[in-house]
């Protein structure tokens, strides 16, 4: 066992008005099983990158044992042996290790990257979203051989992965770094109570500090009605006025002034305390989404449909209905064409040559929206992206707002945004648009845990027509009311 110390740790990347970490102090045991989670550009990459010694920053780290980063294709390992048991301990096939890497499935690569990790003796792994390419079975494979291992950090925004294979939780916060003992749901929980007590509080405080602002406009009416005394007991009297008189107006004006003076001072204070008070919450704001309703209340019909890329069949036997207003979740492993599928529906699949075969009624006119995979097609800034998708640019921000986006990142190029928010782009830009079938092709890759959770609500509470593909068994659980089992 070793400790990772840090120590009074600041980084913030050069341009930026604010750090991502400040003055932060931790250790970490090597041998626990940390899952590292907060939300999109929060820093968790970073974080990793500066513990590898990667990046310039103040205060100081020690204990750091070596690491290798994941995802990497640089790892080696001279026995075939070791990796060929861990490939067997993922129940995956050993002989993968022999194929040509490009006729690996993102699936496959992930796993063979992993067994070539730790494989590796002497070597600390930093793993950063090792689920991307995984199935739901592959997930529950890598998570129930991660939970056997001792001494890693983890990112992931799955949380049922989470909390299957780590035993402490690091979170990145808005005010800070978090440390528990415990899984990420575990956490969670405890962080809504939080939440929920430190909502009331500032609720309370706000209250309260109205109660304050309106006796701070009272004391100004007194300090006006005193200010019109001394005035009066210095105006020019045509007759004159006893001396005794003006003497008392004068003494009632400097006390009224002395009183509003201290009442509005200390009331100031007290305004000052209560703003000190108030916590800055991590919270996401609701979203909202209002599709389109077409004619047919049975848009898409499917049977015994076989479907080929460039002439060679990648799906067969596929029987779909799609009903409005129906959430359906298309389930197989790795390879077996659900994201050909959804391709195909939306239309986008004649550049790699899509075709389809069987029965198939697609509804005349349905408007479609298409969250791919890849964001490699975002270019440019993102208002100029919303506008060559004829979108409302007043709607986007606001609902990228929502996600928790500043809205100084609005004015970037798409180029600086983290994986993440190039995925909450896509996702905003789905939610811009009124469409009849939205077909969403694992839109939750690298997206934080706050806004699968919005999103999962924003889906259950509305009745658009959706179509999707996602491997994060909590969020389909939650959304989808059928699924469709696809085989190879």
């Amino acid at each position: 066992m070793s400790l990772i110390n840090i120590r009074e740790l600041t980084f913030g990347y050069d341009g930026s008005d604010k750090n991502l970490f400040e003055n932060v102090t931790l250790g970490i045991d090597t041998t626990w099983r940390l899952g590292l989670s907060g939300r999109n550009g929060r820093g968790k990459t970073t974080f990793l990158k500066l513990l590898r010694g990667e990046l310039a920053y103040s205060g100081s780290i020690t204990g750091v044992p070596d690491t290798v980063l994941f995802p990497s294709d640089e790892l080696v390992c001279d026995e075939d042996w070791k990796i060929q048991k861990e490939l067997n301990l993922m129940k995956t096939d050993p002989y993968i290790m022999y194929r040509p890497v490009e006729t690996l499935s993102g699936g496959e690569r992930t796993k063979l990257m992993l067994a070539k990790l730790f494989a590796s003796d002497g070597i600390y792994p930093l793993i950063d979203e090792p689920t991307n390419h995984l199935d739901q079975v592959g997930r529950e494979a890598v998570a129930e051989y991660l939970s056997t291992k001792d001494g890693f950090i983890l990112i992931s925004h799955d949380r049922a992965f989470l909390d299957r294979c780590t035993d402490h939780t690091l979170v990145i916060t808005k005010t800070g770094i978090e440390l528990v003992s415990s899984g990420y749901s575990v956490w969670w929980e405890n962080n809504e109570q939080k939440m929920k007590s430190e909502s009331a509080r500032n609720d309370r405080l706000k209250k309260e500090m109205g109660s304050l602002e309106e006796a701070m406009k009272k004391n100004a009416k007194w300090a006006s009605k005193a200010e019109g005394y001394k005035n009066r007991s210095k105006a020019p009297s045509k007759v004159a006025e006893d001396h005794f008189r003006r003497a008392y107006e004068a003494e009632k004006s400097r006390k009224l002034m002395s009183l509003a003076r201290n009442l509005q001072n200390r009331n100031e204070k007290k305004l000052e305390e209560k703003k000190g008070l108030l916590r800055d919450l991590e919270k996401t704001e609701q979203l909202r989404i209002t599709g389109s309703e077409h004619h047919n209340k049975t848009p898409v019909i499917m049977r015994g449909v076989s479907l080929l890329r460039g002439g060679i069949t990648v799906a067969d036997g596929i029987d779909l209905t799609v009903e409005q207003g129906m959430k359906i979740s298309l389930k197989g492993p790795n390879g077996c064409g659900k994201s050909t599928l959804i391709k195909y529906l939306a239309g986008s699949g004649s550049a790699e040559e899509i075709t389809a075969c069987g029965d198939i009624y697609i509804a005349p006119g349905l408007t479609v929206s298409y969250v791919s995979q890849d964001t490699s097609g975002l270019r440019g800034s993102l208002y100029d992206i919303v506008a060559d998708r004829g979108g409302d640019r007043t709607l986007f921000s606001t609902i990228m707002v929502k996600m928790g986006f500043d809205k100084e990142i609005l004015e970037r190029d798409v180029s600086t945004l983290s994986l993440g928010q190039k995925k909450c782009v896509l996702i905003a830009l789905s939610l811009c648009e009124k469409a009849d079938l939205y077909l969403w092709d694992e839109p939750l890759n690298y997206v934080d845990v706050y806004i699968r959770q919005e999103i999962e609500r924003l889906l259950s509470a509305s009745d658009i027509t959706l179509l999707f593909v996602e491997h994060d068994k909590m969020f389909s659980d939650n959304v989808a009311d059928q699924e469709v089992e696809m085989k190879c």
